[in-house]
């Protein structure tokens, strides 16, 4: 009887991966592809993971696999015999005997123009980076290798950092274009008429996985890097935090005001009902903080400060 959605290729689509992005992917290569086989991360190296997703739904859709070693698969994904392997977001090296598998490629999404912008948490880098202004950024569609993030180009989408965005917003413009690179990419593929882009090893420019110990913020920084840390690090990433007289805060919201006051970093200027507690750090400005977790409980900055009797001129740091 033939297709009855002619848009669906003969391509055989195979999607490793553990973030709401890989979701997204799966639901859009049913789309345009034959899925084969999904592979997920298992709960117990999921709960590792700042943004996982497990995936467990699709159970009852496709054939799945949990795993917390990609690289102990390759049977089961050589049983399935993907033309393409699609890497959504899984942290940890592929070996070259699963690079291999595929009859065309192991391909995989990367937050950046590359070659700028190889290796570990991008786009908290490049929030950090910002100094408070615009970035213009990308995402790429590559061919995986042994070394990571070297493989040709199969696409590019282009996207702004904005200074209203910060990481969950920014990843939100990661995964749309994403999709839209997917959409273009793999019927070429099917078509066999894809194109690939050598980087250029000339342009290379790499950053470094970041843990929780390196989101501390010390507040006789400036308020633009303050603020660039939070929208860096805000949910579901761990959070930028402060060390304080009343323990360790986590800063989820902050915003930047003038401080008409002379006086050290941390000293506690202003506590407003319905606004929150405002902060003086560098130079003449202050850092309202706004929605915050203390003491393992996340709630408004102004409310904490009121039912712990802060007062204004206290300091916020020894």
């Amino acid at each position: 009887m033939g297709k009855q959605n002619p848009d669906i290729s003969n391509l055989k689509t195979l999607v490793i991966g553990c973030t709401p992005l890989a979701r997204k992917v799966i639901n859009c290569l049913k789309e345009i592809s034959d899925i084969v086989g999904i592979i997920g991360l298992n709960d117990t190296e999921g709960r590792k993971k700042s943004n996982y997703d497990s995936l467990g739904d699709f159970e009852n859709t496709f054939d799945m696999l949990w795993t917390g070693d990609i690289n102990a698969t390759g049977d089961w994904i050589k049983e399935r015999n993907p033309d393409v392997v699609i890497q959504c977001g899984w942290s940890q090296i592929f070996k070259p005997h699963i690079l291999k598998i595929p009859k065309k490629y192991c391909l995989g999404i990367h937050p950046s123009p590359l070659p700028e912008g190889r290796g570990a948490a991008v786009i908290n880098w490049k929030i950090i980076e910002s100094d408070g202004k615009p970035v213009e950024w990308g995402n790429s569609l590559f061919v995986m290798e042994p070394k990571t993030d070297t493989g040709a180009v199969l696409d590019f989408e282009p996207f702004t950092i904005e200074v209203r965005d910060d990481v969950r917003t920014a990843y939100q413009k990661v995964d749309l274009t994403a999709l839209k690179m997917i959409r273009r990419t793999i019927p070429m593929i099917a078509a066999g008429e894809e194109e690939l882009k050598h980087q250029d090893d000339s342009r290379v420019t790499r950053y470094y996985k970041r843990t929780p110990k390196d989101g501390k913020i010390n507040l006789s920084w400036s308020a633009i890097k303050i603020r660039d840390y939070v929208r860096a690090l805000a949910s579901p990433y761990p959070g930028a935090y402060i060390e304080t007289r009343w323990g360790k805060i986590i800063l989820w919201n902050v915003s930047i005001d003038s401080c008409k006051i002379h006086g050290p970093p941390g000293l506690i200027y202003r506590v407003v009902k319905g606004r929150g507690l405002l902060v003086k750090v560098a130079g003449f400005l202050c850092v309202w903080m706004e929605r915050i977790t203390v003491n393992g409980a996340e709630r408004w900055a102004d409310e904490w400060a009121i039912e712990s009797g802060i007062k204004e001129g206290e300091a916020l740091i020894d």
